[in-house]
């Protein structure tokens, strides 16, 4: 799928819609050809316009946009450099999947559409502090040979990707539904 302007701001606010952010926390990005298009910083999707989004060269410098790129453009860029198959990131600040991140390390298959769409168990990345090259490192080298989709950073969120901007949004619902059935089903 062809990464646009539009689709980016598109599958942001159906980010928030969903319920999956509040306010503009969380981010989305895509592949164009040698660049990432990316959300900005601190920018409510709602508001977002074509010209608030900002270019990036694969090594995460800005090439252009009047605003500054997401504080986990380093999480993008890196995710980008170590797995082909993603085109297109995500992340929320889902309340169920950061909800499990406080209590197990990992998110198993629970459902047939979570092997099929996700891939296969999704880890939980050990807490960093947001917006660092440390995040984007832990979560790169823990994506790197797993089958998944998906990522949860504890205390913080879900990172999904897939091929296209709609692929890496239903990945990080299935992960939050998953994640809620996960909590659902454990003894209180």
């Amino acid at each position: 799928m062809c990464c646009t302007a539009k689709g980016l701001i598109a599958t942001a606010r159906r980010m928030a819609e969903l319920g999956l952010v509040i306010g503009s926390f969380g981010n989305v990005s895509c592949l164009q050809e040698d660049t990432i298009l990316i959300t900005p910083t601190r920018l409510d999707y709602f508001r977002m316009e074509p010209a608030d989004l900002v270019m990036l060269d694969l090594a995460g410098k800005k090439l252009s946009g009047r605003r500054e790129p997401s504080s986990e453009f380093r999480l993008h860029v890196t995710i980008y450099g170590t797995r082909p198959d993603a085109q297109a990131i995500v992340h929320t600040h889902s309340a169920y999947a950061l909800a499990l991140s406080l209590v197990t390390t990992e998110l198993p298959m629970l459902t047939e559409e979570m092997e099929y769409g996700v891939g296969g168990n999704v880890p939980v990345a050990p807490f960093v502090p947001a917006g660092t090259q440390e995040l984007a490192d832990q979560a790169a080298d823990i994506l790197q040979g797993i089958p998944s989709k998906a990522l949860i950073l504890a205390r913080h969120g879900v990172v999904g990707f897939g091929q296209s901007l709609n692929d890496a949004l239903l990945i990080c619902q299935l992960v939050e539904r998953n994640a809620k059935i996960y909590l659902l089903t454990q003894p209180r």
